[in-house]
This record gives C-alpha cells, sequence and structure tokens, in this order.
C-alpha cells in the first residue's frame, strides 16, 4: 500500500472512530490535520508494513494510537500559547511549500519560488504556523521572531547528526527525524559546518567555498561539493527532482548553492 492509499484508509478509520474530530486531508501527501494540528503518517505506514496488519488489526492501531494523541493534545497548552513566555522557547523556523493554503494567513519570507520559509510553533504531535496577529499579542517584531526561532533550531541541531558517506564524492546527509532537517540549511552556522565537511586540499583556492544542497523533503537534506565536475551535479540534481515526488513532506525540485552567508536557487 503506498502512503496515498495509506492515507486515504487511515482517514476513512478516524472519521468511522472520532466522527466529531473534523479530521481532513491535509495539502501534503501523507499528512492529515485535525484543526491547527498536523499528523504525519510515515511512521505509521512503516509500522503497518513491518508488521502487516490485518484490517481489524489497521483500524485498532489506528484507533488507539490516534486516541493517545489526542488525550495528549487536550491535556498540553494550546497549540498557539497565549503569553510569549510559553511561546519563546516552541519557535521554530520551517520551510513548506509555498501552495500551502495556511501560509497565506501566516508570517513568511522568501525562500525560493517554490518554497517559503516560516516562523512556527513546536508541538509534540506537531506545529502550527505563527500569524501576524500572535506575534501583536506576544509584542513581538517578525524580525525578533525570525531570530529567536532560528536560535532555537540552531540548540536543537548542535547535537544533531550528518551521516556522512565517503567516496570519490563526498556526501552528507541530515536525517535526524525531527521534523526540521531541510529547514537547517537556514542556519548559517549548519552551512558552514557543511562546507567545512566538504572541503578538500584539491578544491580550488581561488574560488569562494561553498557547496550545493537539495531539500527534496522536508525530513532530508543532502550537501555535496559545489567543486563536483559538471556532468556529476547534472545527475545529482536530477536524484535530488525525483526524490522530491517520492517521499511525504514534499518541498523542492531545485538544488542550492550555499555559502556561510547566503543561499542560491541553481536554475537547470
Amino acid at each position: 500500500m503506498d502512503l496515498e492509499s495509506f492515507s486515504h484508509r487511515v482517514l476513512e478509520i478516524l472519521k468511522h472512530h472520532f466522527p466529531t474530530e473534523g479530521f481532513r486531508a491535509g495539502e501534503e501527501l501523507g499528512v492529515l490535520n485535525c484543526g491547527e494540528l498536523q499528523f504525519g503518517l510515515s511512521n505509521l505506514l512503516a509500522q503497518h508494513q513491518q508488521a502487516g496488519f490485518t484490517d481489524e488489526e489497521l483500524d485498532e492501531t489506528v484507533r488507539v494510537t490516534f486516541e493517545r494523541m489526542l488525550e495528549m493534545v487536550r491535556a498540553a497548552d494550546k497549540v498557539l500559547p497565549e503569553t510569549w513566555e510559553e511561546a519563546k522557547p516552541r519557535l521554530r523556523v520551517q520551510l513548506c511549500r509555498s501552495d500551502i493554503d495556511a501560509l497565506r494567513r501566516a508570517i513568511t519570507f522568501p525562500f525560493a519560488n517554490d518554497i517559503t520559509s516560516s516562523v512556527v510553533v513546536d508541538s509534540p504531535h506537531g506545529y502550527a504556523y505563527i500569524r501576524p496577529e500572535d506575534a501583536e499579542r506576544w509584542g513581538q517584531s517578525v524580525v525578533d521572531l525570525i531570530e529567536v526561532a532560528k536560535a532555537n533550531l540552531l540548540v536543537d541541531s548542535l547535537e544533531c547528526p550528518m551521516g556522512v558517506v565517503e567516496g570519490p564524492t563526498k556526501f552528507i546527509a541530515i536525517q535526524s527525524g525531527d521534523g526540521y532537517d531541510a529547514a537547517r540549511v537556514l542556519l548559517p552556522q549548519i552551512r558552514e559546518r557543511l562546507i567545512q565537511e566538504l572541503s578538500d586540499e584539491s578544491d580550488d583556492p581561488e574560488m569562494e567555498p561553498a557547496a550545493i544542497v537539495g531539500v527534496p523533503n522536508r525530513d532530508f537534506l543532502i550537501a555535496w561539493s559545489a567543486q563536483v565536475p559538471t556532468e556529476l551535479q547534472e545527475q545529482l540534481a536530477r536524484t535530488v527532482a525525483e526524490d522530491s515526488h517520492r517521499q511525504s513532506h514534499p518541498l523542492s525540485e531545485q538544488t542550492f548553492r550555499i555559502t556561510a552567508e547566503s543561499i542560491w536557487p541553481i536554475h537547470g
């Protein structure tokens, strides 16, 4: 069962067991919405594929899983806190597709044609986009929110493992599973670390230190040297584009040239 079919099946189960909760399909593949909350189904699908649930077992697993989630959400603070003291430690920057309807009401800042950067408030079961009225309620400027959100994500990223694949072409992948792996490209400190890890003695010293990154989906970031030969660059770019259509939480088909100070889309 693919992710799209699985999402339809889970949604049917949820509407049967929780008819008043208002579960609905999200705008991203493999995501269900309930009010301000978003629920990704990739882990549940993996569990189903590994265990080989019968229809009855899948029904019960979905019911129990979401019943527990809803109970925890009701017992927890609101997704959008009322006070700045509650909101401040939970802010993160996020990357998302520009065509998501919720972004029309959210605080955003440019990234690329098909991706938007945003500020979200994190919760145990998802995140919610921050709106201008939330910033006003907290007495904070948009610039302040962005800087706090970046600082919080950087703290989360200090111990984040980077998977290094050695070889004729060296790759680095970030895939922690916390929902913010692609967004880490927004952090200058992470960009600088990627460039340093990918640098080589054979690199042209007259070239500005740089790397190429791909963010095909929300939960994956891949990087390689900007000095890789053109033919291989094109092949890697095609792989990123293909991956953006295969995974949940898709982001961009494009690749990006990064330095410690900047991010530029590569148009090919």
